[in-house]
């Protein structure tokens, strides 16, 4: 039977929507088993918690910039007495070199429209791209080899310009799954590092 966290939505973050039920689908159907697990841009936390209460982790470290993302997946660790999870608030993602096993990821991926970036958990940049770009990077350094990095994007961040970086970085596709909708489609990517430049 598959435990649900149970979430109290603090604060003005992104709550879980299709693309955070499609990385929860994702690690259902791939099954991975790891030590250490991120949840990076956590939100919620809704991923980095149902991969630790559903035994994907066994230990999990939380990222985000946000002061009303920490907070909340603060309170969602609690809620869930999820105690073998660390939170971090930071700009730069200080975390150690090849030390993770897994990464999560639900970038902010659509473009800017008019006028500059109103929504940081949604928007990534003027082509829609960039912020996915950021959290691949930081992916690619602290994932040991042979780590997976699981990730969401739409087909308004330029697909094609992601799976080329994430080739460029050394990752190497074993899951995808997509979801349409009226004017988009979610993409989900389970990607094995392979080390890159």
């Amino acid at each position: 039977m598959i435990k649900h966290p149970v979430l109290k939505f603090v604060g003005d973050v992104y709550r879980p929507s299709d693309d955070s039920w499609m990385i929860v689908n994702a690690l259902i159907e791939t099954n991975p088993m790891a030590d250490l697990c991120l949840d990076l841009g956590s939100g919620t936390g809704v991923l980095g918690l149902y991969a630790l209460l559903n035994g994907y982790c066994r230990r999990i470290v939380f990222i985000d910039v946000l002061d009303d993302a920490v907070y909340s997946t603060r309170v969602n660790i609690e809620l869930n007495s999820a105690w073998m999870s660390i939170v971090v608030q930071s700009d730069d993602y200080c975390l150690r070199e090849g030390s993770m096993d897994i990464v999560l990821a639900n970038p902010p991926y659509l473009p800017v429209f008019e006028g500059g970036i109103v929504d940081v958990a949604t928007e990534a940049g003027l082509e829609g791209y960039e912020a996915v770009l950021v959290f691949i990077d930081y992916a690619s350094r602290v994932l040991k080899m042979g780590g997976l990095l699981y990730i969401v994007f739409s087909s308004f961040s330029k697909p094609d310009v992601i799976h080329s970086y994430l080739e460029s970085k050394g990752f190497r596709v074993k899951y995808s799954s997509l979801k349409h909708f009226f004017l988009e489609t979610l993409f989900v990517l389970g990607c094995t590092n392979l080390g890159g430049d």
